[in-house]
């Protein structure tokens, strides 16, 4: 299928564990629906799957340990802050 799943159009019917799933349709012609959505053209059609590793593996694990190395730095920073925090409390508890 091209185009996403119009959710208007769709009647799930969850019977017995499985779901069925049918197009909308006028209840007096059986005809589809005016809000059914045609099938995306070719050239309109995103190829994400295309884009999900734009970087070789040695890359990636590099860009995995900086990444670890940031948030370990940011946990630091946090942690300077708190007790920064704490000790103007503790101070201005005791003045």
């Amino acid at each position: 299928m091209n185009a996403p799943l119009d959710h208007a159009n769709v009647e799930v019917a969850a019977r017995s564990g499985e779901a069925a799933l049918k197009p909308a349709t006028e209840p007096a012609t059986g005809a589809p629906s005016a809000r059914e959505t045609a099938p995306a053209l070719d050239d309109k059609i995103c190829w994400i799957e295309l884009h999900q590793a734009p970087y070789p593996p040695n890359q990636q694990v590099e860009l995995l340990h900086l990444q670890a190395e940031a948030e370990t730095l940011l946990l630091q920073l946090q942690a300077v802050h708190q007790r920064r925090h704490s000790i103007r409390a503790i101070a201005e508890e005791n003045a």
